[in-house]
């Protein structure tokens, strides 16, 4: 088993790893603090496990060209800015996939704190990405050609959100240890660049919104953050775009551009993910739990509730029950 680190309040010694080396070295001394997991894969494939707070500088220092990243967001928030002046902005239960040569210039935290997976592929000189990858990929002969025209039309990146793919990651890693769900990211890094390198319609990548400026991807941020600290009460479009002073119509097209999927089912994720949370680690009656995620009939919560989980609420508290006193 490998061990694990802990950075405590200074500046670790960690081997390049492009994006997280990026992130965490770079920081100054007593800016760090958290945990952070190296397991290793296979050669030129490493995944790292981390739950880490930090604070970045600006700019961020130059990192290896030749390995894809991979970062798999399990909550908090990443904000990036590449060197060729897009800006994406990553939140719980995406992915971000970084090819080599693409630059980050700035990068920062908004809520201070980040956890998730990162896997880093390397390609060294006279290797190819299907013999690195080699075991992980099945069999399956992947079009390295074909991928890389893809991500080099989106400036060496993509943000993945919102898809069945993505939700089935998330899902599937909420019980894992720490080596485990390292090893399965690593597993899933292969299927993701498999599936992009064919155009496959299993894992569509979003449509880039040109013309999207600063000014917009803030407005939605602040939009996403109101709703998320007030999931009890009835949003509705036309309250959000009396607030923020921008029209319903404008509202609707600039959020599904920034988050990739439309407000309302935005909204009505948090609001089934929080109640999971709370039928988990609280003693409120689920009557107690639709109400405090906006609903006002528990009926109506518990069809919404199923449609995600593909369980009753009342099952799936049973379920979180036995989970936690069988670990």
């Amino acid at each position: 088993m490998q061990p694990i680190l802990f950075i405590l309040g200074i500046r670790p010694c960690l081997e390049a790893i492009l994006l997280l080396e990026t992130l965490f070295n770079s920081a100054a001394p007593g800016t760090l603090s958290g945990r952070l997991r190296r397991i290793p894969v296979r050669d030129g494939v490493r995944a790292w496990d981390f739950d880490c707070a930090l604070s970045l500088p600006s700019p961020l220092p130059a990192a290896p060209q030749n390995r894809y990243q991979i970062l798999f967001c399990r909550s908090g928030a990443l904000r990036v800015e590449l060197a060729v002046g897009k800006q994406l902005f990553l939140h719980e239960r995406e992915v971000l996939l970084l090819a080599p040569g693409a630059t980050l210039a700035r990068a920062s935290v908004p809520d201070g704190r980040l956890a998730g997976g990162l896997v880093v592929v390397e390609v060294r000189r006279n290797d190819s990405l299907q013999n690195v990858l080699g075991s992980l990929l099945g069999g399956l002969t992947l079009d390295a050609v074909r991928l890389e025209e893809r991500l080099n039309a989106r400036s060496g990146c993509a943000l993945l959100r919102g898809t069945p793919w993505t939700e089935t990651v998330f899902s599937a890693l909420q019980p894992l240890h720490p080596e485990a769900r390292g090893r399965y990211c690593a597993f899933k890094t292969a299927e993701l660049l498999y599936l992009l390198s064919t155009d496959s319609p299993l894992l569509p990548l979003p449509p880039e919104a040109p013309g999207r400026d600063r000014y917009q991807v803030e407005l939605m941020r602040q939009v996403r953050d109101h709703m998320l600290a007030h999931l009890a009460d009835p949003l509705t479009i036309n309250q959000l775009s009396a607030r923020f002073h921008i029209s319903p119509t404008a509202l609707k097209d600039c959020f599904r551009q920034t988050y990739g999927r439309p407000l309302h089912q935005y909204l009505l994720e948090h609001r089934v993910r929080r109640a999971a949370e709370l039928l988990s680690e609280s003693n409120l009656s689920i009557v107690e739990i639709a109400s405090a995620v906006g609903y006002n009939s528990a009926s109506q919560f518990g069809v919404a509730f199923k449609r995600r989980y593909h369980l009753t609420p009342s099952q799936f508290r049973r379920m979180a029950h036995t989970q936690k006193f069988s670990s």
